[in-house]
């Protein structure tokens, strides 16, 4: 996979979990995105700090427990939501 192409999808992937929380199955079926691929992209999310763990509840897709995400700062700590905007040396 070119650059282009992986900054592309952690965009989609990015937005998506922005729209409410959801779990990676989720996101993989809405943006046609590989699970896999998703599952790199909430890693990197996560450690540079632009995604959270919003519960742990059964997936509407595999009905199997599942953890939700979402890059929506409401969901942040204070302490965490005002490192977000700063330089980290990350991009979306």
């Amino acid at each position: 996979m070119n650059k282009q192409t992986k900054k592309a999808q952690t965009e989609k992937t990015f937005k998506a979990f922005k729209e409410k929380p959801k779990t990676m199955l989720q996101v993989a079926m809405e943006t046609g995105i590989l699970r896999g691929n998703i599952c790199r992209y909430v890693a990197t999310l996560r450690k540079h700090k632009k995604i959270v763990e919003v519960k742990k509840d059964k997936c509407p897709i595999s009905k199997h427990e599942a953890t939700f995400y979402s890059t929506d700062p409401k969901y942040f700590a204070p302490e965490v939501q005002s490192e977000l905007f700063e330089n980290e040396g990350f991009q979306i």
